[in-house]
């Protein structure tokens, strides 16, 4: 016995009517999606702290400005964003849960998701864009894309506002506090070392209490750069400080150091003027500088710096006593130079001389040590320098003459031979 297939129906075929449904389901999804995002995003922002704290502060100038008119469009946020929670409320309940709808109810569908079926008030529709003309309860409608875009927009300034704001005060009341405690710090070390606040430690505590409170009222109009030059300036006062501090604690080496500096002066003085003196004596007519004397007042200075120093004027003791030992060395490396100067002639003397020792040797070695000539020529020139006062320039040339006579090694061996 046969049994009898059932026909299969064939697919319904999907309308046009199908269609519309559909692309007004994912609509509607979509804006609700972006109505979830818009809501999450402008709690977020409610609670954020910075905009809390916004609310609470007494704002000035430019950070006033900004806030307000960001705070006025999250305000105005929210009513955008009731409108577009009713557009969708509408259309959900225009909708329902059929899954066929009559041509005119998609109609009124599509106008409503797609159309310009969100009314403005007129505040709220920007300034730009109102019309001088138009009637005071007048508005303007838009779609619902329309107001997404402006929403979008409005949201990225507010929250640019908030971040900008909430960054200053994040990233920079460390940095002041932190330069605070550094004033501070250096205060105390000021008072420690019985000093004078320096002026410029006052300077930086009216610019600190400026930047704070600029930083409290209108963080706008404090940048990084502030902070940075306050900064520097209390940086540069901290090693100021240190370095008096140092004094303090060092001075009696510091002294003694100073005292050996001062001895070294005085052995390059006097060795410098006897390098001078054996110049005069022992050299013709030598073009070299007079020695230098010694300023008395030296050791008096050190005597000043240690009285400073005894009276806890800790600043002016560094002070006096930087300034005397560039002074020393400043002296010291003219007093050395000085004496290469006086020393140069006596050591061109000793380097003629042995050259002219050099070249004796060499006359030995090609066996010309007795030759007439050549020996009275060296007699000359050793009489001239190992005689006092030498003539430098006469006795370089019989050296130099001494040489030339000098034949080469293979002519001596031929007159040898």
């Amino acid at each position: 016995m046969s049994r009898t297939r059932p026909r299969l129906r064939p697919p319904k075929p999907t309308t046009a009517t199908d269609m519309a449904i559909e692309e007004i389901d994912r609509t509607i999804r979509r804006l609700r999606d972006a109505a979830e995002q818009i809501s999450g995003n402008l709690l977020e922002l409610e609670l954020d702290p910075n905009r809390k704290l916004l609310d609470a502060t007494d704002l000035q100038g430019e950070s006033a400005a900004r806030w307000a008119e960001a705070s006025a469009s999250v305000a105005q946020l929210w009513q955008w964003y009731s409108l577009l929670d009713g557009l969708l409320d509408r259309a959900a309940g225009l909708r329902g849960t059929r899954t066929r709808l009559p041509a005119s109810q998609l109609t009124e569908l599509s106008a409503l998701l797609e159309g310009a079926s969100i009314e403005l008030s007129s505040e709220q529709v920007p300034l730009e864009e109102r019309d001088l003309l138009g009637g005071s309860e007048g508005g303007r409608r838009c779609t619902a894309e329309e107001l997404l875009a402006r929403m979008s927009v409005e949201f990225d300034q507010s929250k640019t506002v908030v971040a900008a704001i909430g960054r200053a005060w994040d990233t920079l009341v460390p940095r002041l506090s932190a330069a605070r405690a550094t004033l501070d710090d250096s205060a105390e070390l000021a008072r420690t070392l019985g000093d004078t606040e320096p002026r410029e430690l006052d300077l930086a505590r009216r610019r600190l209490s400026e930047l704070a409170g600029a930083l409290s009222k209108d963080p706008l109009s404090v940048s990084a750069k502030d902070i940075e030059r306050l900064e520097t300036s209390l940086q540069a006062i901290r090693q100021d400080l240190d370095s008096v501090e140092e004094v303090r604690r060092e001075i009696s080496q510091h002294l003694v150091d100073a005292h050996d500096l001062l001895e070294e002066l005085r052995r390059a003085a006097q060795e410098s003027k006897a390098a001078h003196q054996e110049a005069l004596i022992k050299i013709t007519a030598p073009a070299v500088p007079e020695p230098l004397c010694l300023d008395s007042a030296l050791e008096q200075q050190l005597q000043d710096v240690a009285e400073l120093s005894g009276r806890a004027a800790w600043r002016e003791a560094r002070n006096a006593l930087e300034q005397w030992t560039t002074r020393a060395r400043s002296l010291l490396d003219q007093v050395r130079r000085i004496g290469a100067e006086n020393r140069a002639p006596i050591e061109t003397r000793s380097e003629l001389r042995g050259l002219l020792d050099a070249y004796q040797a060499k006359a030995k070695q090609l066996g010309l040590i007795e030759d007439p000539e050549l020996s009275g020529m060296f007699e000359e020139a050793h009489e001239a320098l190992y005689t006092a006062p030498t003539d430098l320039g006469q006795a370089a040339e019989l050296v130099r003459r001494y040489q030339q006579a000098l034949p080469e090694s293979r002519s001596a061996r031929e007159v040898l031979r």
